[in-house]
Formats: C-alpha cells, structure tokens, sequence
C-alpha cells in the first residue's frame, strides 16, 4: 500500500492529479494528500512512498523540498508548465522523472511504468522468523508457496519458512508484480520463463503449476509486464 502526496499551487491542478492517482493506483492507496504549499508539507513531518512535486512554488520550489526527503526511501515526480526547469532537476535530483502539464496524460502514462519499475527494485518484504526479522528484495523473489499454516519464500539464493497465509502476502505484493498462479503458488512475473498449459518454468530452472482457470489471466499479465520492461 503506498503513501503518496501531491504538492502545486494550484488547487485545480491537483484535482487533475488526484483523479489520475486513484484511476492509475486504484486500491493499493494507503493514504493520499494534497499540499498547495511546499513549507506545510515538509513541516508536516510525513513521510511519503511517492511524491509528486510542482518545480516551480512560491518560498520553496520542488527542487529544493526534494531535497529534504530521503531517496531511498521517496520517490520524487517532478510535474512543470516550464520545461526548461526539467533539465535543471534533472542535474540535481535523483527524481524517477518529470510530468509536463501539456502532456499530462501521456508524461504520466510512462513515468509511473518507470515508477513501478524501480519501485519493485527498491522495496522489500519484511518477515520475522524466530523472533528474527528479515528483509528480502522483491526483485530477488521468485516465487512463494503455501505449505499447511506456513508459506516458504523462494528467493535467487535462498528459501524462509515463515507461519503466514498466502493470502496476506499476495494482499502486500499485489502491485509489486506478482500474481497467484495456482491456489498454493504466488510468482514474480519477472522471473517467468515459459508458460505452457500446466505448468510455469522460473528463472532458476524449477516449475510450479497453473490453474487451468487462472492460465488466461496470468499469460495477458505476463505479456503486459514483459511489454512494460522491454520498453
């Protein structure tokens, strides 16, 4: 679930975006505010999955807000009327990109794809296993299998074995890129190789099966992925 904030001084611009968000973003929103002043909002204290920030405010401009935010932890979209402040944060930010107001629907078409990309590279699954907590890539997973009250974590070096239902992490990987295959399997999309009637061949040379019921529906969101990375 992810927490996102919009910051412009114009109200009626943020009313666009936050149309946009809840279309694109859908249920996976924890929380979703809206600031028309950078100061209120880094007095505010919170802290964001994803900002989407004006370059060009009164007092504070994006540039400079972004700044005070942590780069592992936020994502920063910079949205502008002005291109030519686009290069300047380019220069000197680590944004994941730029939406130009004349182009808002296709800018940000293509900057939440870059989003979710590095999105997925950046996020981690934490359990705890014996009182011990874990955190592990999701771009490591490969896939996840229910065995009776436990599920086991299959990931490119090593397995966990952790007392959880499937369901409850597939509710937390929903927009990470996976997808439950079979009623005891959750795959990351990203590690498929094949997909034949029966059965998926993963990244790491195993197999798991797929639901006859479920095949169409994991072949087309496999195909989407697999056009989103290839672009």
């Amino acid at each position: 679930m992810l927490k996102i904030a919009v910051c412009d001084d114009e109200q009626s611009f943020i009313n666009i975006m936050v149309k946009l968000i809840k279309k694109t973003f859908s249920d996976n929103i924890e929380i979703l505010d809206t600031y028309t002043s950078p100061i209120v909002l880094l007095n505010s204290g919170k802290s964001y999955d994803l900002l989407f920030l004006d370059i060009d405010m009164p007092r504070l401009n994006g540039i400079e807000l972004a700044r005070h935010y942590d780069k592992n932890n936020t994502s920063i979209i910079f949205v502008t009327n002005k291109e030519a402040l686009v290069f300047e944060a380019y220069n000197s930010t680590d944004s994941v990109g730029f939406i130009r107001k004349g182009r808002l629907t296709e800018d940000f078409e293509s900057v939440i794809k870059r989003f979710n990309r590095s999105n997925q590279l950046m996020h981690f699954l934490t359990v705890t296993i014996n009182s011990q907590i874990y955190k592990i890539r999701l771009s490591d997973i490969i896939y996840i299998e229910k065995m009776v009250n436990s599920i086991i974590i299959h990931t490119t070096d090593k397995t966990y074995t952790q007392r959880n239902t499937l369901a409850e992490i597939e509710e937390k990987l929903h927009s990470h890129g996976f997808i439950r295959v079979h009623a005891g399997y959750i795959v990351n999309l990203d590690h498929i190789l094949r997909i034949s009637s029966n059965e998926i061949t993963l990244s790491d040379s195993g197999s798991v099966p797929v639901s006859r019921n479920r095949l169409k529906y994991v072949k087309t969101e496999f195909l989407k992925r697999s056009a989103v990375l290839n672009e």
